[in-house]
């Protein structure tokens, strides 16, 4: 597993187990640990703790998988960012 796998979906990855992946990036981003302007769950993040995995246990598993995929994408740009030289 390289360093990016848990933020990308699976094709196999079962319900609960992407659930429980969204379910951390709902805390803050994994790259910088706040909550970016351009994150889609900006807006998610900024709700009451309860109110978050009320908005969670309302998504189906494509939502849930798109979710990853943004995440994934940022996360690939960000560390892309981080690492390229000066």
């Amino acid at each position: 597993m390289t360093d990016l796998d848990y933020a990308l979906p699976t094709k196999t990855a079962d319900h609960s187990l992407v659930k429980a992946r969204v379910a951390g990036l709902m805390i803050a981003c994994p790259v910088t640990q706040d909550n970016p302007f351009d994150c889609p769950l900006k807006s998610v993040r900024q709700l009451p703790l309860r109110e978050r995995y009320r908005w969670l246990d309302s998504l189906r598993t494509d939502q849930l998988h798109e979710f990853l995929t943004q995440h994934g994408k940022c996360i690939m740009r960000k560390e892309c960012e981080n690492h390229e030289p000066a």
